[in-house]
């Protein structure tokens, strides 16, 4: 198949098989005849004692995913403290982070720490992988472009992650605050394209992304003068110090993108009803917006076993230091078995 062929998702999912492989082994020609699209992709549910995984029958996800090469620059762009691995790892664990933060809070060991955090060493000691996404517009990354959109976002980065996940690496994924709605978009991907799917989901102080928007604990930022805006970041743990809102890369506009991404959200369900994998959920007690009611929502997102349990922290918990250190730890102790 050729290496540099467009992939047009949109396209392709209205072919069968032979016309996706016509075209790559054709070095993109449109294939021959007329095709009509079918009036929709019917889904059948595969029901086990182990699984609720709903097959999109004619689907031609798998071979396109298999088709995607991504260089190692490429990679590490999304991915900034990944290193190719010496041997092929035991198991991952692919985080997202939240609104104004970046991929260090699950890669970093944190202001004035000694120590590497329980995630590191854990994939360290143990042959994992840890893969932690950075969202343009920050850290290494902050003289691109952010996002606006979390759909857009999870097609961006989906072709540069599916190759990743469809090897034969048990995977977990990680999601806080706005991180567990981008987490959802990227599974949704996942699942209708044919990806492998994790084997668990871990989201902390977060809605589940199908609470309606009239009952998300906060307020939209569109429309906020500068006063109010960083009133409504005080109510997410924000603390501002001296001239961090406007210094270096402009924070306020870092801000405003970030929290559009949720603000703006519109929640399109998956493929299949529910997720079919255990969700692990954490809500933080000092939180001042999310609780534990808004977290608990995830629950009605799983087909699976569902676990809610309280950190002692804000929001912002991973800037605090010892609460994330103790989460990570539990994080780390829940895996599936195999992982470690």
């Amino acid at each position: 198949m050729a290496d540099d062929v467009e992939i047009d998702f949109e396209k392709m999912k209205l072919w069968d098989a032979d016309q996706v492989t016509y075209y790559f082994e054709n070095g993109g020609a449109e294939p021959p005849g007329e095709w009509t699209p079918p009036p929709c992709v019917p889904l059948t549910p595969v029901r086990t004692p182990e699984a609720c995984i709903f097959i999109a029958h004619g689907s031609p996800s798998r071979i396109l995913v298999r088709s995607l090469q991504v260089d190692d620059a490429t990679f590490k762009k999304w991915f900034p403290k990944w290193k190719p691995p010496a041997a092929t790892p035991k198991f991952r664990l692919v985080c997202f982070h939240n609104a104004g933060s970046a991929e260090s809070n699950y890669t970093g060991k944190g202001l004035r720490m000694p120590n590497d955090n329980p995630f590191v060493v854990a994939c360290n000691e143990r042959g994992g992988e840890l893969l932690a996404v950075e969202l343009p517009g920050r850290e290494s990354r902050r003289a691109e472009p952010r996002y606006r959109t979390l759909s857009v976002a999870a097609e961006a980065l989906f072709p540069v992650l599916a190759p990743k996940l469809n090897e034969s690496v048990p995977y977990v994924v990680v999601g806080h605050s706005m991180g567990t709605w981008m987490l959802f978009e990227t599974l949704k991907l996942l699942m209708a394209r044919g990806v492998r799917l994790p084997e668990q989901v871990v989201v902390s102080s977060f809605p589940a992304p199908s609470l309606p928007a009239a009952k998300r604990p906060w307020r939209a930022n569109k429309g906020m003068d500068d006063d109010a805006f960083k009133e409504e970041c005080r109510t997410w743990s924000v603390v501002f110090s001296a001239g961090m809102w406007t210094k270096g890369p402009n924070y306020e506009a870092l801000m405003r993108d970030d929290f559009t991404l949720f603000d703006a959200y519109e929640y399109a369900p998956a493929v299949a009803p529910q997720l079919p994998m255990p969700v692990s959920a954490y809500y933080a007690r000092d939180d001042k917006n999310v609780k534990e009611s808004h977290v608990a929502t995830w629950k009605d997102m799983t087909c699976k076993d569902f676990r809610l349990e309280e950190v002692p922290g804000n929001h912002l918990f991973f800037y605090q230091y010892d609460v994330r250190n103790k989460w990570m730890d539990r994080v780390v102790e829940s895996l599936p078995d195999g992982f470690m």
